[in-house]
């Protein structure tokens, strides 16, 4: 017989009676890193709480939601979903001058990431000191999506698992918004394994373009500079965050949420204790992100495939590209030592991961 959790959302976002007028600011729980490392689903348990919407990447709302039809975890395209088309109004009410193309326009010019988005921090350490106009319209534009969806979730938190060190940055500076930050990590031989693997479009299981494998080099070079920029961000942003390996948050659920908890001033209680009975956490309508979202639950699994899978010479080729930043962040080079089915991957003379 499953637990009873108190948590577990039973009304859809779009039900819930909307906040007319959200005055204080929206807090937004935003989880950064790089791809392939959990962050769907650290999304799903976040917005598991009674207080938090999940959203999913929002740095992909407006360009694969609402113009290229990317399907929503409740099935429904984003242009079609009742949540989302009542955020849409709600964000259009709030911004009227704005139209999806014109955000787009903004994301290109101020997020979404050239030459790995080195070009997009050059802009953003500009704006901080010379701020255009149009840097202060994307703001505004941003925040009133936030504010749109704590309206019309009737939720007070956004959980936003975009990931790139970019929009967090961006996030940093809207004074309307109460930003926790959270840099997920995870093996970088990991994320090797999980992007050698193709995926074929298929928009009704939630991937809406075809994925090319990536060579292991090439996956552990992108994995250190994510990584490497979500530090920086933490350390000039002067937003609250902390670090969090998936290794740590699969293994001891309960440690990780209660420090979850510190950061983002909330209790899971009730989520760990489902957690740890194995009871399915709802998802409700998330939109891009890994396509376990799909499913319409998730449950905490460890996933330790790639230590079985990826060959030894693909593991020696991710720890030449990034070995400094795995021992950095605790883990070991010898990976049948560093992880045990219920150990946290954390060797004893390890740094704490912050």
């Amino acid at each position: 017989m499953a637990h009873q959790n108190t948590d577990v959302q039973t009304q859809s976002p779009s039900l819930n009676s909307p906040i007319e007028n959200v005055d204080r600011p929206v807090r937004v729980l935003y989880i950064m890193g790089a791809g392939r490392s959990g962050s769907t689903l650290l999304d799903s348990v976040l917005a598991n709480h009674p207080d938090a919407v999940g959203g999913g990447e929002l740095v992909n709302l407006h360009s694969a939601g609402w113009s290229s039809n990317e399907v929503c975890a409740c099935g429904k395209l984003g242009t079609e979903c009742d949540f989302w088309t009542r955020v849409r109004s709600a964000w259009q009410r709030r911004v009227p001058d704005a139209t999806v193309a014109s955000y787009i326009a903004l994301q290109k010019r101020f997020e979404f990431p050239h030459w790995f988005g080195l070009i997009q921090f050059a802009r953003l350490a500009r704006q901080r000191f010379f701020p255009s106009l149009a840097f202060k319209t994307y703001l505004r534009q941003t925040e009133a999506l936030y504010q749109a969806m704590a309206e019309v979730s009737g939720r007070s938190i956004v959980v936003d698992s975009s990931k790139t060190p970019i929009r967090a940055a961006v996030l940093s500076r809207i004074q309307g918004l109460d930003l926790r930050l959270i840099h997920l990590v995870r093996d970088a031989r990991a994320v090797a394994w999980s992007r050698r693997k193709s995926l074929a479009a298929d928009q009704a299981a939630g991937v809406q373009t075809t994925i090319k494998p990536r060579p292991s080099w090439y996956s552990a070079g992108y994995w250190a500079l994510i990584n490497l920029l979500s530090m920086m961000v933490r350390l000039l942003s002067g937003s609250r965050s902390l670090r969090m390996r998936y290794e740590d948050f699969v293994t001891e659920p309960k440690r990780e949420l209660e420090r979850l908890g510190v950061l983002c001033d909330l209790d899971f209680t009730s989520t760990t204790n489902a957690l740890l009975h194995g009871d399915p956490i709802r998802v409700e309508h998330p939109i891009a992100g890994n396509r376990m979202r799909m499913g319409g639950s998730v449950r905490l699994k460890p996933d330790w495939e790639w230590r079985d899978r990826l060959p030894n010479r693909e593991q020696a080729i991710c720890w030449l590209c990034a070995g400094w930043m795995l021992w950095l962040f605790g883990y070991s080079r010898n990976c049948n030592t560093a992880v045990a089915d219920n150990v946290p991957m954390q060797p004893a003379n390890a740094p704490r991961p912050i």
